[in-house]
């Protein structure tokens, strides 16, 4: 999972440290995109226009209200907030959190690891 998801290990220490909360689950990945958003001076209009798509969903996103884009989607993420490769990566690594937590529902697997990894992969091929 290392190269899927590099760094991953600061999103599971925040979960497995942390009471298990779908709100703040939620955010991981509208924090970054929102912060990504704002680091290349768009506004939630001007990023919703070149999406197509309505300001409420990204709004939504970027709240924690949806799950964050399937991986299609979130490429034309990527591409409209010109993210780089790094930017990029690190947008991708927390949609992946994101929707691997969000399902997590009891934190006392004896090897999360695994389930992390089922789940991370499932979202990869997941169009939601």
């Amino acid at each position: 999972m290392g190269s899927l998801c590099p760094g991953s290990q600061n999103y599971l220490s925040i979960a497995f440290t942390c009471t298990f909360e779908r709100d703040l689950v939620l955010r991981i990945f509208g924090n970054d995109l929102a912060a990504l958003r704002r680091s290349k001076g768009l506004t939630v209009g001007q990023l919703a226009a070149r999406l197509g798509c309505h300001p409420s969903y990204i709004t939504h996103v970027e709240k924690g209200r949806r799950l964050p884009p399937g991986s299609a989607r979130l490429r034309q993420f990527m591409s409209a907030l010109g993210a780089s490769d790094e930017e990029a990566a690190r947008l991708q690594q927390a949609a992946v959190w994101t929707f691997v937590m969000s399902r997590v529902e009891n934190l006392g697997y004896s090897r999360p690891e695994r389930l992390v990894s089922a789940a991370a992969q499932a979202y990869l091929h997941a169009e939601i």
